[in-house]
């Protein structure tokens, strides 16, 4: 069943201490509740630029449609399904997602000299962008440490040296929306992500208490979309959990998405923060096992994952 619930909107000016303590105190607050009912969450007065957010954006639709459509819509599932050869069984298909992507690194090396078709002013304003939504994850971060009554800095020195990656998706107009996904549900292995999505065409949508999906619409105001993935969910013990979701095809328009994912790096070693939570999560392990592993599982059962690493890596 989806149902329509009001997504919690943060406020992060109240975090500046220009409104005092009180309103300092109010705003992390709502921080928690939305992390710990929640799960994801929008933000507002985020402290990233809305000049380049709306540069990116540009960025997105333009290397789509000169670099990707047309390939796009020339794969065979993309064929298959606009000729009506292709059959799901009657249900949206478990095993192919209707998306276009390409991801690129940024810490702790950039990889966009792979992209050479990105000229250099972008790719000094991606920079820029992206130097912007670190500090908003760091900002996040300490939040979330003080909220779980840990010191300041113990999420961003479990991370550390952080992993800091961005998938640029765009989920394309797609003739038979009954018979596929825009993208499978799944939870996120890492730690924080930042999404700039459409201004217009929805589809994302989160599993809220394992029993409602809850749509995520357009952006509105320069708003921010927030989700916690799996290890936020382990540090924490379970109390800010990573929540499941998908993306639905959608006949109509096409779906931008820019999801900036701040996650442990590779031998960063992760675990309960907590000694109680030692018996239900998994940890301590180096998160390059942990992500080796959910590539197989990605799609499956996220407590089954954490059980099976806990037997694996500790």
């Amino acid at each position: 069943m989806t149902g329509s619930m009001d997504i919690p909107v943060i406020d992060l000016s109240g975090l500046s201490g220009g409104g005092g303590d009180e309103e300092r105190s109010r705003t992390m607050a709502q921080l928690h509740e939305a992390c710990k009912d929640w799960g994801f969450f929008w933000v507002e007065n985020h402290g990233v630029d809305a000049a380049l957010m709306d540069y990116v954006k540009r960025f997105v639709y333009g290397h789509y449609e000169e670099h990707l459509e047309r390939k796009f819509y020339a794969s065979d599932l993309a064929r298959d399904l606009d000729a009506g050869r292709y059959d799901g069984g009657g249900a949206p298909s478990d095993e192919v997602d209707w998306e276009t992507t390409y991801f690129i690194q940024h810490r702790p090396k950039n990889t966009v000299a792979d992209f050479p078709e990105i000229p250099p002013p972008t790719r000094e304003t991606l920079d820029a962008y992206i130097a912007q939504m670190v500090s908003l994850a760091e900002r996040l971060a300490e939040c979330m440490s003080l909220n779980l009554g840990l010191a300041g800095g113990h999420v961003r020195d479990a991370f550390a040296p952080p992993f800091v990656g961005t998938k640029f998706a765009m989920y394309p107009s797609c003739p038979r929306p009954d018979l596929v996904w825009g993208l499978r549900a799944h939870t996120d292995a890492g730690g924080i992500i930042l999404l700039l999505q459409d201004d217009a065409v929805g589809g994302l949508e989160f599993l809220r208490g394992g029993r409602e999906w809850v749509p995520v619409g357009p952006t509105r105001g320069g708003r921010l979309f927030v989700n916690l993935g799996d290890q936020v969910e382990v540090i924490s013990g379970g109390a800010y959990p990573s929540v499941v979701h998908r993306v639905a095809a959608g006949a109509e328009g096409r779906r931008l998405s820019v999801a900036t994912f701040y996650n442990p790096g590779a031998d960063a070693v992760v675990a309960p923060a907590r000694e109680a939570a030692a018996a239900a999560y998994p940890g301590p392990y180096r998160f390059g096992d942990y992500l080796e592993y959910y590539q197989g599982t990605k799609f499956g059962d996220k407590d089954a994952r954490f059980q099976a690493v806990k037997k694996l890596f500790g």
